[in-house]
């Protein structure tokens, strides 16, 4: 009779999972169906709304069910850079769009991808149209790209932030000392800092120089953007960051950091009689979302158009394939292999979001790029992150294009892994015994440390490929190895110190990078893109990913990890599992 129950028990569970499995796919694929709505028309008197709290990405997710919600089963807004910038564009020269409102309650994109739709919206207002920016709250980059507006507005309870950059990192050495694990590092750069949290207490001072260097590079720049916008000096904003930091709406107004303060509905109110419409009627909006969708549909595909490839590099740089949050160096030098034999592809833009990673993936990217500089145009737009195997890829381009916030450079090597055998010993009572025929047999194990005679011949390596590096940049920016060593050394910069060091050629975005490849492959006229890597959307994949994502965030809400926290153990844990030689840049910038 136990039996028979479990059984009955077996069968009830089974059918209910089925039929909870069932109702998930159904409502995935109602979720899935909505999002992909096309919006059909815009009513003339619209406003464009840029909510920055709706996340702008260099590219779109290839797998889209993996980001839907079980809450509401519904798909987030997911918007591509170059699709936004287009439609910021094409609304210049639409009647039906009167104005845009920038919403600046948070800011959910990147500071640099943040910085490419403030310069678009900017060169909206050149054709006269309005510009208004509202929030109930503004953080101090949200009040950055609001700063560009016509008018910025508040809300009466809302409070407006300005107190400077930071950037924080956490220091290791005592706590993996305490636990017995032994990194075994050897690097080359006094500024390649990527390993310096687990080989000391306290930050170097040549890494304090440079990381204050860059941020005060990148603040000089935003600061310098806001005064213009408001009309305002550059000294007076540095008092406000020092003495002020935090500003009531009022104690705002007064400052000229913002012209107004009003609740939402009074904002709606202004809205209706800036765009022409009765009091009594509804505002007629659009978001930048639905309105890139739009525009897209209205510009039919031309057969006839030259294509320009748009090959997006983002994430860390490992052997092998790649994946939706890495760069396979493998995968993407046959991309480049094709991309170099294919006819109908006029010229390249690679769009470079990386803070590097293996070497030796870096190099093998680098022949294919080389090669396909060759025979066509290869142009580098650098995102956020364009560093170490970042720039070593981005070396061989004909011309970079780097945003100003960049954070680039960081040419330096270093080799790392970590030791286990004083942890098995001390902590776990576990003693391991090694059988070997030569004298370093077990070379690399993570049982013991490096001795003497080892340490030299990573040093060795680390020094060889060092020195290729140099030379792969100093043949792509037409510079001697040793002027490139003077400004490398594993040294970050800011895409603003790039450009006067010679490591880039011009600051702008991403749609400056692609326009100068349709210059230089004379096809300014009429050309489309055409995006790599390609990717099939799995239904299946997504479906479990989102589960599965679900069921950590579920965790972390039971044991109480924050977000910051779980970023930390993330990057730790990442960087923990590095071997062999590298070419990556500090394994953690926060800039707040």
């Amino acid at each position: 009779m136990k039996s028979f129950f479990k059984t009955v028990l077996a069968v009830v569970v089974g059918i209910l999972l089925l039929q909870l499995l069932s109702l998930f796919l159904l409502f995935s694929m109602i979720g899935v169906l909505g999002a992909m709505e096309s919006v059909e028309s815009i009513e003339k008197h619209t406003v464009l709304t840029i909510d920055l709290t709706k996340n702008i990405t260099d590219k779109e997710v290839t797998e889209p069910l993996s980001r839907l919600s079980f809450g509401n089963f519904k798909l987030p807004e997911q918007n591509a850079l170059y699709e936004a910038l287009r439609a910021i564009d094409y609304a210049k020269t639409d009647d039906k769009i009167e104005g845009i409102l920038i919403k600046a309650d948070g800011l959910q994109m990147s500071i640099n991808t943040a910085q490419e739709i403030r310069n678009a919206i900017a060169d909206f207002r050149s054709c006269g149209k309005f510009v208004y920016a509202y929030s109930a709250g503004y953080g101090q980059f949200p009040y950055y790209v609001a700063s560009v507006a016509d008018s910025v507005f508040i809300h009466p309870m809302g409070e407006l932030m300005w107190y400077g950059l930071a950037s924080q990192n956490f220091y290791l050495k005592d706590a993996l000392a305490k636990w017995g694990i032994e990194p075994q590092i050897i690097r080359h750069g006094k500024y390649k800092s990527a390993v310096e949290p687990f080989m000391e207490n306290e930050m170097s001072v040549a890494n304090h120089e440079q990381t204050m260097t860059y941020l005060s590079s990148m603040w000089n720049f935003t600061t310098n953007a806001v005064a213009e916008a408001r009309q305002i000096s550059t000294e007076e904003l540095n008092m406000f960051a020092e003495g002020r930091v935090a500003f009531l709406p009022k104690q705002a107004l007064e400052a000229e950091l913002v012209d107004g303060i009003y609740y939402a509905d009074q904002l709606d109110s202004m809205l209706l009689v800036k765009t022409g419409l009765k009091p009594n009627k509804k505002l007629r909006t659009v978001s930048l979302h639905d309105y890139s969708q739009y525009v897209q549909e209205q510009k039919s595909m031309d057969l006839s158009a030259e294509k320009i490839a748009l090959v997006y590099a983002m994430g860390e740089i490992n052997d092998g394939d790649e994946d939706d949050d890495a760069i396979g160096g493998d995968a993407y030098a046959e991309i480049f292999s094709k991309l170099r034999q294919d006819s109908t592809i006029k010229a390249v833009v690679l769009r470079v979001n990386s803070p590097g990673g293996s070497a030796f993936a870096s190099e093998v990217m680098w022949r294919e790029l080389t090669r396909l500089r060759e025979k066509k145009p290869l142009i580098v737009s650098m995102g956020t992150y364009a560093a170490s195997g970042g720039y070593y890829i981005s070396a061989p381009a004909d011309y970079i294009v780097a945003n100003p916030l960049t954070l680039t450079g960081s040419i330096g090597v270093f080799g790392m892994y970590m030791t286990y055998g004083k942890l098995l010993r001390e902590k776990l009572a576990v003693y391991p015994r090694v059988v070997k025929t030569h004298s370093h047999s077990d070379i690399g194990s993570v049982m013991r440390p490096l001795d003497d005679f080892e340490r030299n011949l990573m040093q060795q390596s680390v020094e060889n490929t060092y020195s290729i590096f140099l030379s792969r940049v100093a043949e792509g920016r037409k510079k001697t190895s040793e002027a490139v060593d003077s400004i490398g050394q594993g040294r970050v910069w800011s895409g603003v110190d790039a450009l006067r060091l010679g490591l880039v050629d011009e600051l702008g975005g991403l749609d400056r990078a692609i326009a100068v490849a349709a210059e230089r492959a004379n096809i300014t006229d009429n050309y489309c893109l055409s995006v790599y890597p390609k990717k099939e959307i799995s239904f299946f994949d997504g479906m479990v990913t989102d589960f599965l994502t679900s069921k950590v965030k579920l965790a972390k809400q039971i044991f109480g990890i924050s977000d910051p926290e779980q970023e930390l153990v993330d990057n730790i844990e990442r960087l923990l599992k590095k071997r062999g030689i590298r070419a990556e840049m500090p394994y953690m910038i926060e800039i707040r």
